[in-house]
């Protein structure tokens, strides 16, 4: 063996550790998002009375940060390709958690608005950071579980904001919860600057251009790319419904206070993050069991959806048990199948090195229908009296996607223009 072939393989050896830190950090970023994104939903409740909230007003309030979140998503992630991950991702956690510090704060409902559209400027690369790093640093046959693996921090980070959110809100009150939170993040930034490296270039690689608008356009010209995007704006839909009532829909069935409130809903979430690993592992094996072929992955797409369409059976059902069990299934289903729609989309866009700014106009478009869903809901809740009518429509919604999926989803999406 020689020199150079000792060489690299020891450099291999360094990378290996290296990549596997980096993932366990982009998990906790999605963990600290979420977090941030928990302590709104179970501190609502409290926060409504102070400040003599109505139901849809809460609506309102829950998706205050996506205004600004689904304005940046695109930009953002342009700046992400030419920047690069290290950067952006310090900043952007940075930014979102000084705005929770603010949050804790606010001394009215027009302060606590404006730090909310903050933190959705920090936010709104958060996705495009995730996708670039499975995408630099994963390998081909791996980044549908590894996709799913870390998307799983979104429910750890869930499950850990809302049960700690509650006995904070409990002891120390609602600010406390969001200044703790916001410590969190701010020590995560300055770790990630420290750690995070970009994958080196060749001295001869061309510079990275940011996407065009005539490649966006291209972009919509690809039926594959539609179908990942009506499978992201169904999924992101149900997501941020769950995340903004969860704790509310508790209380309103199941009459339960905060903490009893808090401790469901995180067991909801461990339970869904622990599925969602099991079924997209086995249902990756299945598919990709006689080799890899990435448009494939659409089955494990559509097999997820069509569990989560499950939720629209909780209307059935008024007692903590089943309502959990129903609760956590589906949300299993709805994380597994991001999962390996993110890694689809991933694998069938050709030009990597746009990986973030794909990502971007992904998330753009799916966020505006993510927008409507507190909303939605709480207008629903407010003509109905239950929640009923927006788990129908969700159901319906993912049984839809599901069959788009596996319609559209075969060719690479090429931004000059040609599907495949």
């Amino acid at each position: 063996m020689t020199t150079g072939e000792i060489t690299t393989k020891a450099k291999v050896r360094r990378a290996i550790p290296a990549r596997h830190v980096f993932f366990f950090l982009v998990f906790l970023m999605y963990a600290i998002s979420y977090g941030d994104r928990a302590a709104l939903s179970i501190a609502l409740p409290t926060m409504g009375r102070e400040f003599s909230l109505t139901p849809v007003q809460m609506g309102w309030v829950s998706s205050s940060f996506l205004w600004s979140y689904f304005l940046l998503n695109l930009p953002s992630t342009i700046v992400l390709d030419m920047v690069g991950a290290r950067v952006i991702g310090s900043l952007a956690v940075g930014i979102w958690s000084f705005a929770m510090l603010l949050g804790g704060m606010a001394q009215n409902i027009t302060q606590f608005l404006l730090t909310r559209m903050l933190l959705g400027v920090g936010e709104a690369p958060t996705f495009g950071v995730g996708a670039t790093v499975v995408r630099n640093w994963a390998l081909p046959q791996e980044r549908g579980s590894v996709m799913t693996i870390l998307l799983t921090g979104m429910q750890l980070g869930l499950a850990g904001g809302t049960i700690a959110g509650a006995y904070l809100i409990t002891f120390f009150g609602w600010r406390c919860e969001f200044m703790a939170l916001g410590g969190i993040g701010i020590a995560w930034a300055a770790v990630w600057w420290l750690v995070y490296r970009n994958p080196k270039e060749k001295s001869d690689a061309p510079r990275r251009k940011p996407i065009s608008l005539r490649e966006i356009r291209n972009l919509f010209r690809s039926s594959s790319f539609l179908g990942i995007l009506v499978v992201q704006c169904t999924q992101n839909y149900l997501n941020f419904l769950v995340m903004s009532w969860m704790p509310l829909y508790l209380i309103h069935e199941l009459h339960i206070d905060t903490t009893g409130t808090g401790n469901s809903t995180a067991l909801c979430y461990l339970s869904a993050a622990v599925g969602a690993v099991i079924i997209g592992r086995v249902l990756e094996q299945l598919v990709f069991r006689n080799g890899i072929h990435p448009p494939y992955r659409r089955f494990v797409v559509a097999t997820c959806l069509t569990g989560a369409a499950t939720i629209g059976l909780l209307p059935q059902f008024h007692t903590m048990l089943p309502i959990l069990l129903v609760l956590s299934g589906a949300l299993a289903c709805l994380m597994a199948a991001n999962g390996a729609n993110t890694a689809l989309l991933t694998d069938m866009v050709e030009d990597g090195g746009k990986m973030g700014a794909v990502t971007g106009v992904t998330l753009t478009c799916s966020n505006a229908l993510g927008l409507l869903s507190p909303i939605l809901t709480g207008y629903i809740v407010a003509w109905t009296g239950s929640f009923d009518m927006a788990w129908y429509m969700c159901a319906i919604a993912l049984i839809i996607a599901a069959m788009l999926s596996l319609s559209m989803v075969r060719n690479p999406i090429r931004m000059d223009g040609r599907d495949g």
